[in-house]
């Protein structure tokens, strides 16, 4: 066989996962901002609004999954990993600000691998929510999601595999140990000054019936 021939149904085949290529990336894009917006609408305590948009985000993560499985090499890839790492992140955010659990993978068919550095990433979030919790002078539930935070945290490490195995989740929890230490501190620092604060009421409102 002639060597343009070889190479023409090679470059055939790569111009059709090319093809895939270009459909599944906006697709797996527009995942990922859905899930972004998922987080800011939990955050707000719009959680019916966050849901939709985690719908929305699972909808076109499936559709993408579907164009993916069309290339050979491309479902061999990891060209869905962030959308789902998002996926993973948006959706534990929800269910544990709103019911105070955790969302297992396979509610969103989310693969093993990006749902632990998913999760890894939900712990950043899980900051934003007990620092507001901390303005709002909520030490009671700053210390639960402190507690949980913690919780995910152990449990993650646990998982000593080298990175080819679980990429990224190393570098994630090194990332998420810092995120803790810092935390504990705010919220230490918040339940001593509430302390504080509730002694001086308790010792004034002794002053007074003397």
């Amino acid at each position: 066989m002639d060597l343009v021939d070889i190479l023409n149904s090679i470059r055939k085949e790569i111009d059709e996962d090319d093809q895939v290529r270009e459909k599944v990336l906006p697709l797996a894009r527009s995942a990922v901002r859905k899930c972004s917006e998922s987080i800011k609408q939990t955050h707000r305590g719009k959680y019916d609004a966050a849901k939709v948009d985690l719908k929305e985000a699972h909808a076109l993560v499936d559709q993408a999954k579907t164009e993916i499985e069309k290339s050979a090499h491309l479902s061999k890839s990891r060209i869905l990993d962030t959308a789902y790492q998002e996926l993973a992140e948006a959706a534990n955010l929800l269910s544990i600000l709103e019911q105070g659990v955790l969302t297992p993978p396979e509610i969103y068919a989310i693969p093993s691998r990006p749902f632990l550095t998913g999760l890894a990433d939900t712990i950043g979030e899980i900051r934003r929510a007990i620092l507001e919790k901390l303005r709002e002078n909520d030490t009671t539930t700053a210390e639960k999601l402190l507690t949980l935070m913690e919780y995910i945290f152990e449990e993650l490490t646990s998982f000593d595999y080298p990175n080819a195995l679980v990429p990224d989740l190393r570098r994630k929890c090194d990332v998420a140990r810092g995120i803790i230490e810092r935390t504990r501190g705010d919220v230490t620092t918040a339940v001593r000054q509430d302390r504080l604060v509730k002694e001086i009421g308790q010792y004034e409102e002794r002053l007074k019936k003397e």
